[in-house]
């Protein structure tokens, strides 16, 4: 009898993970089409989404540590969609993972034991889990296994990624032990590193491997901080100004003046002239490798290059690191200063400061220490020539040169130092820009690295805490020549450094590999997908059983909701590229995402001792999430049931007697009125409009991000650099208004409660026109309004009231545009109309949806110019009143078509359709009234 029993609750428990009793009756009652387009979505995204990324990985020509390296990449990202799908699907399954007061009033009184509900709904919750995975990675399941294990099958040496304990601040001295344990004991071949450390006035150099004290090195774009540097000197001295046009210095007639704003030393200095990294024509056919670019490329070149390009810029260009810029900036400085760049460079700051070994051309006893470089193959390669490019990344130094120049830069004697330590321009989230050095507001520290030709340095200082340090490495491609920087930056600040121990990573080859991928991915997918639906259940089971019941039912869905939002937020904002593996294994915020927890649970059940820290947090994870989700049940089964029997499910609420506006006549408004009072009771239409803001919010959040803020180029450091108008929060506002409005259409569409629609009906409701007047209302006083009235105050807060006042407009515009398109064809009620899957078509929704985040993106380009220029903010204006004007006409055209009529009941379309080819549209011998009849069978 029980295997009865469970048999029964499992199948319906199952099935109502799906709500039936809102689907249309043309549905019939099935739910068939609703769950085949939900997995249809989801193989979708297997195949194309997340099978992707490891194919390629696979055809990437990349060393076999990189290549590893981007296959953990690609593991997490599988890993977190995983988490992102199952925690989707867990919040909206919400009320069918515990018993409810329908289980308890219909179930109690017959002979079924409580411990056949328990394993029912936990077998039917595991099901749907199971499919909801194997769905997802129908495809990528079976191709991203194959391509992880075929790697190379001998062992790869990559990083320990881990964190040592803290320890107090190092001195000079203290940091040679320190790195005598930290580095592992055999560097790889050919390597050789020089670390250079100055604290408190004692300076210690200390060489690894290949490398002698001495040892000369190429600097790359730490020349970019003495380019600087030589333009600060010269403009206390008055020969130039930051604010000087780049035109000033090229010969007469190279090129024309623009007619806005044009190119600054400053914007040179600081990345944003709007230059792009190189020149147009450095990787044309001229050149047969960019060694000989760099060589070939002549001050000609150059000139001729800008005249191109021309010397105009945006009001607000980027920050884009360009060693086009600083070349045109050295070469600039030269003509000022009549001598050429490398003479500049010794009479200025290599003389007085007596850094002998240090200068763009090697002398031949010089060039006897410069030690060899290896490229990412470990094959030797030879220095580069950079011509006319010097100013950006030719000198050769020693650690002790460079000691000396950021000993000078640390305690900032001359006005030309202080100007040049400046900060001007936002550079990224957590830094700003000054004359080439990049400074990180939080710990106040200075730094710039180099690459070229194999060579890979860095340098920093910090005035606060009195200390620099520089590393040099001939391997720039190292993991530990990336490392061995922050770990020093870290002993001498007294924090948590990263470990520089070495791992050796197996790589599976055979059969046997093959299938151990195989079993190691689905059950890591499914392990993650398990840990986070825990989490959801522990939740709302712990809630239930904290709270008292009225209380839970109140609190329930704005815990749902906010599940949703942050799932998908840290789904969005947490990085997703490899080099954050090294955060991940800290202490730090982003220490604590799970997706990176089972990443290195991943590595470990694949053999691989590499993450080991964070496979162990895999492990607290899964315990606590599995021992408090069996706690939930079993208090639920303890405890709630009875609660549902002795306290009512619905609860007064305070707000039943507020007063509401009208909305035009008695019908309009009793529409309007009870669309609102839809939204503000219900607990799913809430929970749909909560899945579109979440998503829209985390674009948002996305594209403020990585577009940054605006970079300011006024020579004011204390600048605020959001005063500004800029792309991101323009296509933010944009972005957060198509979901909100598109989230409550979505919700229109999905029905409170069917049997109540026959109040509406009974009311002789049936012309479209007047339910599309209420519906338009509502769409625009429920969606647009409040995000249009959020965006004003934000708007008005950060820009020129002008151009917030324009953007408003264009905002304006942009809404009723929105809701003409997604009021085509409704000729609906809000939430009374019953809902059919086979017409939500999710596919061309989503493709739908991605174009139309690619137009916003192109548009905010156009609209941020628009702003600045009435001349083109007018036409833009008018054009979109046009578009609307043009919808709004032919949504009214199509409500009034004969016929239209208000729909209470969704009707599939029909398989047989008539062609009405007789005189009054009707068959033959039937009135147009009586309807088409099927035609007989011969």
């Amino acid at each position: 009898m029980e295997k009865l029993q469970f048999r029964v609750l499992y199948r319906q428990f199952l099935f109502r993970m799906v709500d039936l009793e809102i689907l249309s009756a043309d549905a019939l009652g099935d739910s068939n089409k609703l769950l085949g387009q939900f997995a249809a979505l989801l193989i979708f995204v297997s195949i194309f989404f997340l099978s992707g990324p490891a194919l390629a990985v696979a055809s990437s020509r990349l060393t076999p540590e990189m290549r590893v390296f981007g296959t953990w990449g690609v593991e997490h990202f599988l890993i977190a969609t995983t988490m992102l799908v199952v925690g989707l699907f867990a919040v909206l399954s919400w009320d069918s993972t515990f018993p409810d007061r329908r289980d308890v009033l219909v179930l109690a009184p017959l002979p079924v034991r409580a411990r056949t509900l328990f394993l029912a709904k936990v077998a039917a919750a595991g099901t749907a889990l199971g499919l909801t995975v194997l769905l997802l990675h129908s495809a990528a399941g079976l191709v991203c296994p194959l391509t992880f294990s075929a790697q190379p099958t001998a062992q790869v040496t990559m990083p320990a990624f881990g964190y040592l304990p803290v320890r107090p601040p190092a001195d000079a001295a203290g940091i040679e032990l320190l790195l005598k344990d930290a580095l592992p004991p055999q560097l790889p071949r050919g390597m050789g590193i020089v670390v250079g450390v100055l604290k408190h006035g004692q300076r210690r150099i200390l060489a690894y491997g290949a490398a002698q004290p001495d040892s000369i090195y190429q600097v790359g774009s730490i020349t970019k901080t003495f380019t600087g540097l030589l333009l600060a000197q010269l403009a206390v001295e008055g020969r130039v100004r930051l604010d000087e046009p780049l035109r000033a210095f090229l010969p007469v007639g190279v090129v024309a003046p623009p007619g806005g704003p044009e190119i600054t030393l400053l914007d040179l200095a600081t990345h944003h002239s709007g230059l792009g990294p190189m020149p147009d024509d450095f990787h044309s056919g001229r050149f047969r490798s960019v060694a000989a670019g760099f060589a070939g490329y002549h001050a000609t070149d150059l000139r001729a290059s800008i005249a191109r390009h021309g010397v105009g810029r945006d009001a607000a260009p980027p920050f884009v690191y360009s060693n086009w810029g600083y070349s045109l900036l050295g070469e600039a400085l030269a003509v000022r200063a009549g001598v050429s760049y490398s003479e500049l460079l010794a009479q200025r700051i290599t003389g007085p400061l007596h850094m002998r070994d240090t200068s763009v051309i090697l002398s031949p006893e010089r060039r006897q220490r410069l030690i060899q470089a290896y490229g990412d193959r470990h094959e030797p390669l030879p220095p580069w020539d950079l011509d006319s490019f010097a100013p950006a990344g030719a000198i050769n130094s020693t650690a002790d040169d460079l000691l000396t120049y950021l000993e000078a830069q640390l305690h900032a004697a001359s006005p030309a130092l202080r100007l040049s330590q400046v900060p001007r321009a936002a550079a990224s989230r957590e830094s700003r820009i000054a004359l080439a050095w990049f400074y990180d507001r939080n710990a106040g520290t200075y730094g710039h690295s180099g690459a070229i030709s194999g060579y890979g340095s860095y340098a920093f200082f910090n005035p606060k805490g009195d200390y620099a340090g520089v590393v040099l490495v001939n391997q720039a491609a190292s993991f530990l020549g990336a490392l061995l920087p922050l770990h020093i930056r870290q002993r001498l600040a007294g924090e948590p450094a990263i470990s520089l121990g070495l791992v050796s990573v197996p790589q599976g080859g055979g059969l046997s590999g093959v299938l151990r991928m195989f079993a190691v991915y689905w059950a890591i997918m499914l392990l993650a997908g398990a840990f986070i639906y825990c989490c959801m259940l522990c939740l709302q089971g712990f809630a239930a059983q904290l709270l008292p019941r009225r209380l839970f039912l109140r609190a329930s869905s704005w815990l749902q909701m906010a599940a949703f939002c942050v799932i998908v937020c840290v789904y969005c904002l947490q990085p997703m590229v490899p080099p954050d593996t090294v955060h991940a294994t800290g202490s730090g915020l982003l220490g604590w995402s799970p997706s990176y927890w089972f990443l290195g649970l991943f590595q470990q059940w694949t053999g691989s001792p590499a993450l080991a820290v964070l496979a162990r947090r895999a492990w607290l994870g899964l315990a606590v999430a599995f021992f408090g989700t069996a706690a939930a049940y079993t208090l639920s089964y303890l405890r709630t049931i009875r609660q549902i029997v002795e306290e009512p499910d619905i609860v007064s609420g305070a707000g039943d007697g507020l007063w509401m506006p009208g909305f035009g006549h008695s019908v309009r408004a009793a529409l309007v009125q009870f669309s609102a009072r839809t939204l503000q009771r219900s607990r799913l239409h809430r929970v749909i409009l909560a899945f579109y803001l979440g998503v829209g919010f985390a674009l948002v959040i996305a594209m403020v991000k990585n577009g940054g803020p605006p970079n300011q180029l006024a020579d004011a450091p204390a600048a605020d650099p959001w005063s500004q108008v800029n792309e991101p929060l323009l296509a933010a506002t944009i972005t957060l208004l198509g979901f909100a409005m598109l989230g409550t259409r979505v919700a229109f569409s999905i029905p409170l409660d069917l049997r109540g629609n026959w109040i509406f009906q009974v009311t002789g409701l049936r012309r479209v026109p007047e339910c599309l007047s209420a519906a338009r209302r509502s769409l625009l006083l429920f969606s647009a309004a409040p995000l249009w009235l959020l965006s004003a105050a934000c708007c008005f807060w950060l820009w020129p009231w002008r151009a917030a006042a324009g953007h408003l407009a264009i905002l304006a515009a942009l809404a009723l545009i929105l809701a003409e398109l997604c009021l085509h064809g409704f000729h609906k009620i809000p939430f009374t109309c019953s809902y059919l899957p086979g017409k939500s078509q999710v596919h061309l929704a989503i493709l739908g949806g991605l174009a139309l985040l690619w137009s916003i993106l192109l548009s905010v380009m156009y609209e941020r110019q628009a702003l600045a220029e009435p001349k083109l903010f007018v036409p833009a204006l008018l054009g979109l009143a046009v578009v609307w004007a043009c919808l709004r006409w032919r949504t009214a055209a199509h409500a009034r078509e004969e016929g239209a009529e208000v729909r209470f009941e969704e009707l599939a379309s029909p398989a047989v359709q008539v062609l009405g080819l007789d005189r009054d549209g009707a068959w033959p011998n039937q009135s147009p009234q009586s309807g088409p009849e099927r035609p007989g069978t011969p």
